[in-house]
């Protein structure tokens, strides 16, 4: 996946236009097949996927049983198997995991040499629909506004009918829309932290690996950290993941992932201590302190949603 083909910014506007699409090389697809799939899949991880008809596609996450952040799988459902997309360098090390957990199932895991091509055009074929931007009645987002993303994935072993473009495109777009990624993740990341829970989450199905740590911090709690997008005065200065963001002059937290966007100019994500102000930030780029406002993303009192009304439980049959 080349940084750019050709000129970067005009390259973002044929990705978002629907005129392009980007090879995601740094993804990789596993098949899961077998009688019991659906089943056992549902059982490990933080989405509903029994209930997945064919041609379906969702997001979900491998948690830790602390509610840590351990993998990002994006999950397509035929009549006889599931297709899941899941970080390169971490596929090995989740193929290893998902193997130790078959147990008595009836499942089958297996590589494939399918390719994943990101659009946002209205295509044919195995596709996996991003729905960061669908409101999800079976779960919660805490960001205020209106979000535009209608980014999705073909699986398929030849490349679409579309102009080629390279990963700086993709990678300013999802930063625009505020749309995590894998790639975001430490080790004490939490799905609410990135407002996660809306296209991941489902809150109300059974019980899974992590899910306690994510109710507790849903309905009791707030998360300590939260996403921001950050717009910068110089628009034409690039930041680089690492780059330590200071409030005043005290550490308020890191950035994720920045870009030069075609419209809004020099952006990033970056993710802040949940005490810090919605005030001016700068941040320490190489020998560059960069001033930059802040769109909030993740509030600082996402969270403490057990006065909310609650969802009636979701059974283990699978039934809704």
């Amino acid at each position: 996946m080349p940084d750019h083909v050709g000129n970067p910014l005009g390259e973002q506007r044929k990705l978002a236009e629907g005129q392009g699409y980007v090879e995601r090389d740094d993804q990789r697809v596993i098949r899961i097949s077998g009688s019991d799939a659906k089943k056992w899949l549902h059982s490990l991880l933080s989405q509903d996927v029994l209930n997945l008809q064919e041609g379906d596609s969702t997001e979900a996450l491998l948690l830790t049983p602390q509610g840590h952040i351990e993998q990002q799988l994006k999950i397509v459902a035929s009549d006889s198997d599931l297709l899941v997309i899941v970080n390169a360098d971490r596929a090995e090390a989740s193929m290893d995991w998902l193997g130790k957990m078959k147990f008595r199932s009836q499942v089958d895991i297996a590589t494939t040499d399918l390719r994943v091509f990101g659009t946002f055009a209205d295509i044919d074929g195995i596709i996996w629909h991003d729905n960061f931007a669908t409101q999800n009645p079976k779960s919660a987002r805490y960001r205020k506004d209106e979000i535009s993303f209608g980014y999705r994935e073909l699986i398929s072993d030849s490349k679409p009918a579309l102009e080629e473009v390279g990963k700086l495109a993709y990678q300013a777009l999802r930063i625009a829309a505020g749309r995590p990624e894998i790639s975001d993740v430490d080790e004490r990341s939490l799905p609410h932290e990135f407002d996660w829970l809306n296209s991941a989450v489902h809150l109300t199905k059974g019980c899974y690996r992590g899910q306690e740590a994510v109710a507790k911090v849903h309905n009791l709690g707030h998360p300590p950290r939260r996403l921001a997008l950050l717009h910068f005065d110089s628009g034409d200065q690039l930041v680089n993941k690492g780059d330590e963001v200071f409030y005043l002059d005290k550490p308020a937290g890191k950035i994720l992932a920045g870009a030069l966007h075609f419209e809004l100019g020099s952006i990033a994500l970056a993710l802040l201590s949940r005490a810090t102000p919605y005030l001016e930030l700068s941040v320490h780029s190489g020998d560059s302190i960069l001033r930059a406002s802040q769109e909030v993303l993740v509030p600082a009192d996402a969270g403490k949603a057990a006065n909310l009304p609650r969802p009636s439980a979701f059974k283990l049959s699978g039934k809704k």
